[in-house]
């Protein structure tokens, strides 16, 4: 049995029209102690239009409601997905300590207010290249950002760009890497596992098996498992995977979050 989902998206995300009711519903049917809702903010992206900028009092009010109305039946924890770029920060994290947040997600999803997914920055850089220029952002985000819990997906870049752009391994840029992880360890920040990169078809989560290893290695803590999902079939979806490969490493919990605080739970 799961024991939650902690990176989940509804009608209030850009990429999204899932009602909450129904993925709250969902998840006391799979029968999930808890689950965090984590939807999109974004600010100063080329092109970004209205849909995607979050309503955060309506948000913030909308999932605090729904607390209280299942309150012994399933824990809602206020999440967001944070879309964090280096020269963003003074702003984002001004947003951020305004709301009670239970958690935070930061990610990259953009590099110098273009978004991975457009393709333009594949147009300019190889695979190498651009993971390469990835993790020096992520690193640089690290350094900076305070206000988060866990960073997201920390090497979706592969999932852009096409099948020349898929692929990743860890040692060719275990130096960078390495370092983001330290930097992560040293502020008491954590990593997720993300299991959409089943669904884009490259068959691993989001990171790769070695960065999560490493992680461990390195003397990280903080781990959450999210299903990253839009609608709400996806909640937990290959959730086993993850499990299974925690419990191979010796790793015999998962965290979830309260305040901001991180609580560990042994997985089942």
């Amino acid at each position: 049995m799961f024991i939650n989902d902690y990176h989940i998206h509804s009608e209030f995300s850009g990429d999204s029209n899932q009602n909450m009711r129904d993925i709250f519903e969902k998840a006391i049917s799979l029968g999930l102690d808890e689950i965090a809702i984590t939807d999109h903010l974004e600010y100063d992206i080329e092109g970004m239009t209205e849909k995607w900028i979050l309503n955060l009092d309506k948000y913030t009010k909308t999932v605090l409601e729904y607390q209280d109305e299942y309150r012994g039946k399933l824990d809602i924890k206020l999440g967001v997905e944070v879309g964090v770029q280096p020269h963003t920060r003074e702003y984002l994290e001004e947003q951020v300590k305004k709301y009670p947040f239970d958690f935070v997600i930061a990610s990259t999803h953009a590099i110098n207010r273009c978004d991975l997914a457009w393709g333009e920055l594949q147009k300019t850089k190889n695979k190498e290249e651009l993971q390469r220029f990835y993790f020096e952002t992520v690193l640089d985000n690290v350094k900076k950002y305070e206000q988060f819990s866990v960073y997201g997906h920390m090497d979706f870049v592969t999932r852009y760009g096409g099948p020349e752009y898929r692929g990743m391994d860890y040692h060719m840029h275990k130096d960078i890497i390495d370092e983001i992880l330290r930097t992560l360890i040293h502020k008491g920040k954590g990593i997720e596992i993300n299991t959409s990169g089943y669904r884009y078809k490259e068959n691993r989560f989001y990171p790769c098996t070695d960065i999560v290893k490493r992680y461990f290695e390195l003397g990280g803590e903080i781990i959450t498992i999210g299903s990253d999902s839009h609608i709400k079939e996806y909640l937990t979806l290959d959730f086993d995977v993850a499990y299974e490969f925690l419990k191979s490493i010796g790793v015999s919990y998962i965290c979830g979050f309260d305040k901001m605080k991180p609580v560990f739970k042994r997985i089942k």
